[in-house]
């Protein structure tokens, strides 16, 4: 249409957009509250994929962690042939493994370097503890008639482990509690459980008896990282519950530097 000057008249065009605009958020909104259940949430918004990676550890490595211990097992013994490696694995390749490897190339999406190292490492981790148990693999077959040599490979393994989750320990200082706790649990389950792989094989009992350590720390750990991921789910937009996770608040050095300045 044209005005009675000949130039274009916009006024019905905007009056018609802002009408569906309108009619579009209304139905928009109901469907997000059907849907999500979160009255208005933020359109292109990045997630938090922290939540998600240190749950599907924790719970990964609870129950992994309660098998060590002897729970559910033949004859309570986690080093016998029936052991945590059969019963784990589903959750090693899916939740422990895939889930949490996800939520590391998340967290390379919204920037974080630390939680991207942490979360894809120990995706990984899951993922080739489980592929430990596939027969078509032929890793255990190869070792067959040598169990010595198998379980020194993997407590080498074990090892090489916690002296990352030391180096991450290292490199989470600054962040809280809760994580320097999850990592710290961590790395000395990773030690015992290293410990009893070396000397299964020569001293049993005393290998049963540090594996059930190792499992012990490995649910402290578990229920620490249950913490940390539940109270990073925690947001406003879905519940009034808080978890503080000991946040340490102290100045950054180039802060400090600059304040005596």
């Amino acid at each position: 249409m044209a005005s009675s000057t000949g130039a274009p008249s916009h006024a019905g065009e905007n009056a018609y957009m802002e009408a569906n605009e309108l009619g579009y958020s209304s139905a928009r909104k109901t469907h997000q509250g059907t849907v999500s259940q979160v009255g208005d949430p933020q359109f292109f918004r990045l997630a938090n994929p922290g939540p998600l990676g240190l749950i599907s550890f924790a719970l990964t490595t609870f129950c992994l962690s309660i098998y060590l211990c002897g729970a559910g097992l033949p004859d309570g013994n986690p080093l016998g042939t029936v052991g945590p490696d059969q019963a784990i694995f589903g959750l090693a390749v899916f939740f422990g493994g895939a889930a949490q490897f996800m939520a590391g190339i998340m967290e390379f999406r919204v920037g974080n370097t630390f939680g991207t190292t942490v979360h894809c490492s120990y995706g990984a981790f899951w993922l080739a503890f489980a592929m430990l148990r596939v027969p078509s693999l032929g890793i255990q077959e190869a070792y067959r008639g040598d169990e010595r040599a198998l379980s020194f490979a993997i407590g080498i393994m074990l090892i090489l482990w916690c002296f990352l989750t030391l180096i991450f320990v290292v490199a989470a200082l600054r962040t809280n509690l809760a994580i320097l706790l999850v990592l710290g649990f961590l790395a000395l389950t990773f030690f015992f459980l290293s410990i009893g792989q070396f000397v299964s094989t020569s001293h049993p009992i005393a290998a049963r008896r540090v594996t059930r350590a190792g499992g012990v720390f490995g649910a402290l750990c578990a229920l620490g990282a249950f913490y940390a991921g539940s109270s990073a789910l925690m947001t406003e937009d879905t519940t009034w519950v808080r978890f503080p996770l000991g946040q340490f608040s102290y100045k950054s050095r180039r802060r400090a530097v600059a304040d005596t300045v």
